[in-house]
């Protein structure tokens, strides 16, 4: 799969240096959290804004965190740790990268708030520093549609996997609401998308400076996790939540998630 062209015609492809940049000043979802990154307030924050667009239910069947107590568990782009936490308290070894040094100082504070053990480590997910066969699930959520070459980190996570081990990844999903109905609207609409098209719409979303992100169809995962088997993909999350107040429409918008969600997730093995 070739990647796609940079977002400003003629401008050189982000770099991984430019991906850092960013992600260093702007740390996920912390511009829409009122209290101060590290604290314990953010974090409560967050797991309420997480869960509104990924439901504890949905995170339950996607990730099956019960299922990797005792097993050494990679997160790539953890964030602000809140995944690898769900995971520490179910008993895993966990270790985390991100590309920042925010995010380590994040996920480390939210380790100890919690009263967790995990291992952090700054790196590049398309060079990971650890041995082949060293994990026995890696997960990496809304993290690879942001690299420059995410055909490399995903041969990196193939590498670090034990024989039978898996990888869980979710990514932005083309054939959803957002993509073909919603981002249109915005370009025609919205002032802060109006001109652009849905593939710039979806890099801008995380916003205007963020050099990276893309979307991605059922078709084009599989041909990244050529490498695996037994791939598996579900797609939710279709966050529309005044339509929820309507009789019956949580239903109807549950079974719309699962075929024109915005988040596509996979699971494979190795």
């Amino acid at each position: 799969m070739q990647p796609e062209r940079p977002p400003d015609p003629g401008s050189a492809f982000p770099s991984t240096a430019d991906v850092r940049d960013f992600w260093e000043r702007n740390p996920v979802a912390a511009a829409a959290i009122g209290p101060r990154p590290g604290t314990a307030e953010f974090f409560a924050a967050f797991e309420r804004l997480r869960q509104a667009v990924e439901p504890r239910r949905v995170q339950e069947e996607i990730y099956t965190f019960d299922s990797f107590a005792g097993k050494a568990v990679l997160e790539v782009g953890c964030g602000n740790g809140y995944l690898l936490s769900q995971y520490a308290r179910h008993g895993a070894r966990t270790c985390g990268i991100d590309l920042t040094r925010t995010a380590m100082d994040l996920t480390r504070k939210r380790f100890v708030l919690d009263g967790l053990a995990g291992r952090f480590v700054q790196a590049d997910a398309e060079r990971l520093p650890f041995h082949a066969g060293s994990f026995d699930l890696v997960v990496a959520a809304g993290v690879l549609h942001h690299l420059p070459r995410i055909e490399a980190a995903i041969a990196e996570i193939h590498r670090l996997l034990k024989a039978g081990g898996t990888i869980i990844l979710m990514l932005y999903h083309r054939n959803s609401l957002h993509y073909r109905l919603l981002y249109p609207l915005y370009g025609l609409l919205h002032p802060a998308f109006r001109g652009h098209p849905p593939a710039e719409i979806a890099r801008r979303i995380d916003g205007a400076d963020n050099p990276i992100g893309r979307a991605y169809s059922r078709r084009e995962v599989r041909g990244l996790l050529a490498p695996f088997r037994d791939v598996r993909l579900r797609v939710r999350s279709l966050p529309i939540r005044a339509l929820r107040l309507l009789p019956g429409a949580g239903r109807l918008l549950d079974l719309l998630a699962r075929r024109i969600g915005w988040f596509l997730y996979a699971r494979a093995v190795k």
